[in-house]
């Protein structure tokens, strides 16, 4: 169990600034601070996780949470990802005998809803999950009846209460929202089946959202995916810090020695913040191939070595 961010502030004040001594709210911007820091060194077990995701029309749309898919299953069965050479091809032509045709393959372009609605035009609706979320307002450009782009902006109201527009639309390509409290759920109100239908999911840190968009190798009702996360600040003081006191302390003081302009104490500094994080971590598995997290690992350099007539010493790579 982590330290949330209001134990954590209470650990890093005494290394926040060469004072020794701060203020709470400089505490949570330094630990921000480190924790970005921290982030993308390694495939930490804490900023990474499992999801399972709806899927609509054999697709499924990545929420902005999670930024890269490392491992997908679909019906219990492991199924491939596509590189980028992958995606530029027309998989549907390939034959079905061949194992690449069943790669999950990503769908062009940004898309800002989860689900696109096609049955009628509709009218867009929003209804708020935090009572604090109450008159936000959202900017669609929305596509009407005649295919004309237009901004139509829409307020919230209160919580369990659907705000729409006036007008009918069948489109939306770009969504302007602020931070918000709690999440924001837009619908799709079909009027002539009078129906409502959940279209996109906005998380509270979702400002101008898009996702990516992909399409799975065969029809399924979902897709559990095990993804990287992406960085987000930390604000409420109930939410769990990833890394470890320890390590979060040494972040701090890199960031001191990195104001202070000294390049080789940073450096110190930060290498002593990944070991400790790896300490916590050796024991935790992981279900990709990444390097083993053991304190002062390294990778091997050369596989074969001079000594049997290899090209190059940096060609491969060696246990040293």
């Amino acid at each position: 169990m982590g330290d949330t961010l209001a134990e954590m502030a209470e650990f890093v004040k005494g290394f926040c600034g060469d004072s020794g001594t701060c203020s709470t709210e400089r505490a949570i911007k330094a630990i921000n601070q480190a924790r970005r820091l921290l982030w993308n060194k390694r495939g930490w077990t804490t900023t990474e996780e499992y999801a399972s995701i709806c899927c609509v029309d054999g697709c499924f749309t990545l929420p902005n949470r999670y930024e890269q898919i490392k491992l997908a299953w679909i019906d219990g069965v492991s199924s491939s990802l596509a590189d980028e050479w992958f995606n530029a091809t027309n998989s549907t032509s390939l034959s079905p005998m061949r194992s690449c045709y069943h790669l999950m393959t990503e769908v062009g372009g940004k898309h800002v809803l989860f689900n696109d609605y096609a049955t009628n035009t509709y009218q867009i609706g929003l209804m708020v999950e935090n009572d604090e979320d109450e008159g936000v307002e959202l900017a669609f450009e929305a596509q009407d009846e005649y295919g004309s782009y237009s901004l139509v902006k829409l307020t919230t109201l209160a919580r369990g209460e659907l705000s729409k527009t006036s007008l009918q639309y069948r489109a939306i390509r770009s969504v302007t929202k602020p931070i918000t409290k709690g999440r924001i759920r837009v619908y799709a109100y079909d009027t002539i089946l009078n129906t409502q239908t959940l279209i996109s999911l906005y998380h509270p840190s979702d400002v101008n959202p898009s996702f990516r968009r992909f399409r799975t190798p065969r029809v399924c009702d979902c897709v559990t995916i095990y993804a990287s996360k992406r960085y987000f600040d930390l604000t409420d003081p109930q939410e769990l810090v990833e890394f470890t006191a320890d390590s979060m302390i040494y972040a701090v003081l890199a960031l001191n020695s990195r104001d202070n302009r000294k390049a080789q104490e940073f450096l110190v500094n930060m290498d002593l913040a990944i070991k400790e994080q790896e300490k916590e971590m050796e024991g935790e598995e992981i279900p990709t191939c990444g390097p083993l997290r053991i304190a002062n690992f390294s990778r091997a350099e050369n596989l074969i070595g001079p000594d049997l007539l290899s090209p190059s010493a940096n060609d491969y790579f060696m246990h040293r």
